[in-house]
C-alpha cells in the first residue's frame, strides 16, 4: 500500500484521511506513530470515535477494528462511556513489537535513535550471553554447524538481507547450544525485526566484511569453553562496531541527511 506521509515531530498529531489499501493497518500505523514519537502522549484521549472517524476518512467499523489492535498490542485502553486513551506503551507494549516502532517512528523525530540503540544493544546482550552459556553447555556437533556456518556467511558480504538473515540462523545455532529456550524465543523477535524493516537492516549490514570479523572469536571461545571471555571480549567487540555504526550514520537517523529507512506499512 501507499506509505503515509510522514509527520514532522514538531506538529501536534495530526488527524487527516489516510491512504487507501489496508485501511485498518493504515489508521494503525498512523496513530502508533503519533503515539510512539510522543504527539500523543499516555493519559491523552482521542477524539470521539465519529469525529476520528471522519478525520481519517474512514467508516466507524474500519476505526473500531483499528483501535481493537491498538488496544490488543497495549497502545490504547477504550472504555465504554469514556472514550479512548492512550497508555503507556514502553510499560505495556513487548518486544514482539520492536519491528513495528521501527516502522512507526520517522528518522529525526521522537524515540527513534533510541529504538535503534536500544536494537542494537538488545543484539550485543543475546551475542555475549548466548555466546557464554553455549561455551558451558554446548556439544561437539555445535561446534561443527558454527564452522558450517561462517562458511556460508563469507559468501554473503554482498548481501547484507542475505548476510542478516545468516546471521540469525548462526545466533539459532548458539541459542540451542545454550540450551536455554528463553534466548531463542528472544532471538525470534530480534529476526522478526531484521525482516519487518529491510532498509534498516541493510544499512545495519552495510560493512559485513566487518562484521564477518567477531566470526573466528567466536569459533575459539566456543572450542575453548571460555564463557568469561565471551562475557567480555565479545561485547566490547560488538559494542565498538556498533559505535562506529552509529557515528557513520546519525545524520540519517536524525532526519539531517537523506534516508531510505522507513518501510511503513
Amino acid at each position: 500500500m501507499n506509505a503515509i506521509p510522514p509527520l514532522p515531530n514538531t506538529e501536534p498529531a495530526t488527524f487527516a484521511p489516510v491512504s487507501r489499501g489496508s485501511v485498518v493497518d493504515a489508521v494503525v500505523a498512523r496513530l502508533r506513530s503519533d503515539i510512539v514519537a510522543g504527539r500523543l502522549e499516555a493519559g491523552a484521549k482521542l477524539p470521539a470515535e465519529r469525529e476520528l472517524a471522519a478525520a481519517f476518512g474512514v467508516n466507524r467499523l474500519t476505526l473500531r477494528a483499528a483501535l481493537a489492535q491498538l488496544e490488543a498490542v497495549g497502545f490504547v485502553q477504550t472504555k465504554h462511556g469514556t472514550g479512548t486513551a492512550v497508555l503507556p506503551w514502553r510499560e505495556r507494549v513487548g518486544l514482539e513489537h520492536l519491528g513495528a516502532l521501527g516502522r512507526s517512528i520517522v528518522p529525526g523525530e521522537g524515540p527513534w535513535e533510541e529504538v535503534v540503540r536500544s536494537m542494537l544493544e538488545l543484539r550485543r546482550m543475546l551475542a555475549s550471553e548466548g555466546l557464554a552459556l553455549a561455551a558451558e553447555r554446548h556439544e561437539p556437533h555445535h561446534v561443527e554447524q558454527v564452522k558450517a556456518l561462517m562458511a556460508l556467511q563469507a559468501g554473503k558480504v554482498s548481501d547484507p538481507i542475505a548476510f542478516a538473515r545468516g546471521e540469525i540462523t548462526f545466533q539459532r545455532v548458539l541459542a540451542r547450544a545454550s540450551k536455554n529456550v528463553a534466548l531463542e524465543l528472544v532471538l525470534n523477535n530480534l529476526a522478526r525485526f531484521f525482516e519487518e524493516v529491510p532498509a534498516l537492516t541493510k544499512l545495519l549490514y552495510d560493512r559485513c566484511d566487518d562484521s564477518l570479523q567477531v566470526y573466528p572469536m567466536v569459533l575459539t571461545i566456543l572450542e575453548n569453553r571460555a564463557a568469561a571471555d565471551a562475557r567480555t571480549l565479545v561485547p566490547a567487540f560488538l559494542a565498538a562496531s556498533d559505535e562506529a555504526w552509529l557515528l557513520r550514520h546519525r545524520a540519517a537517523l536524525n532526519g539531517t541527511a537523506p534516508s531510505n529507512l522507513q518501510d511503513r506499512p
